[in-house]
């Protein structure tokens, strides 16, 4: 009995035993052993699998997380080259834009481009010969707001029209051909008449057919005479400014109508009044060209003397 194993089955028609060798009884315990030991051994092999699953899981994640931040600096990198590329050529297209203004200074202040000098040492050239021309320049403004100031020129009188221009004409009066040394405007009674310019008055009373007549004395040689006036606003040996008032409109002496007679002599020269009168001190090549009778070298030389004097 005792290397023998009794199994029994028991239902309902009764009990029934069975002996099994001892030996099989080693077997089937193996047996069982074994199926456990295959399920542990599978369980385990399943849990290594899942945690090396687990771990290449992450390391995928971790990759691709790597590989998208790696995208966004490739990315970030593109975008900073463009940034880069569209500035420097942004710089490119303005420095040769500066090139080419500093191209037009250099060629406005008279100074060629050196091509041994750097950019910034023809800046440099370029200010220097800028600073001598804009000195120039206050010396050329200067010696016209001395012409200006000295010679009579621009507006001085509210006058409707030029009646009678300056040279031969018939005379309304004499109906004679004759000279006519001045201009003739035509305005109301009473209108006032300025200094076109500084001077000292020489004349002030009645003369002849001018009637009521007006010499004022300017600078370098130059005088005005005002004939028909009405009445004096000035008398002899006064000195008067450029825009003073000076005198009125009128119809004195030989006149058909209120009106000035008005004459520029340089020289005891008579000038033509009106380039005179439309005379733009913005250009004082203008009227130099256009008056050849008078001895403009001379007069800016006295005006230069006077700016030197003053400095």
């Amino acid at each position: 009995m005792k290397d023998q194993l009794i199994i029994t089955i028991s239902d309902i028609h009764g009990s029934t035993q069975y002996t099994v060798n001892e030996v099989i009884k080693k077997i089937i315990l193996w047996i069982i052993m074994g199926i456990f030991l295959i399920i542990m051994g599978t369980y385990i092999y399943i849990s290594m699998i899942q945690n090396n699953v687990t771990q290449l899981h992450n390391k995928v994640s971790e990759i691709e997380q790597k590989s998208q931040e790696l995208t966004k600096r490739n990315s970030d990198l593109i975008n900073n080259n463009q940034i880069l590329t569209d500035e420097i050529t942004d710089r490119s297209q303005k420095l040769v834009s500066m090139d080419d203004k500093l191209k037009e200074i250099e060629e406005m202040v008279g100074v060629g481009p050196d091509i041994n000098s750097s950019f910034f040492d023809r800046i440099d050239d370029a200010k220097l010969h800028q600073a001598q021309k804009i000195e120039e320049a206050k010396v050329t403004a200067l010696q016209v707001a001395f012409l200006a100031k000295g010679i009579p020129s621009g507006h001085f009188l509210d006058y409707r029209r030029v009646s009678s221009k300056f040279g031969y004409r018939i005379h309304p009066v004499t109906k004679r051909k004759d000279f006519h040394a001045g201009l003739d405007l035509s305005a109301k009674h009473g209108t006032p008449i300025y200094a076109p310019a500084d001077g000292v008055v020489e004349y002030a009373k009645k003369k002849g057919a001018y009637g009521n007549f007006l010499l004022i004395a300017h600078n370098y040689g130059f005088k005005t005479a005002y004939g028909h006036l009405s009445r004096y606003a000035v008398k002899h040996g006064e000195y008067v400014s450029k825009g003073d008032l000076i005198a009125y409109i009128g119809s004195t002496g030989r006149s058909t109508g209120p009106h000035l007679h008005f004459e520029l002599r340089y020289l005891n020269k008579w000038l033509d009044p009106y380039t005179f009168m439309k005379w733009d001190t913005k250009d004082a090549d203008i009227i130099r060209k256009k008056e050849k009778k008078v001895n403009w070298q001379g007069i800016f030389g006295q005006i230069q003397k006077s700016i030197d004097l003053v400095k």
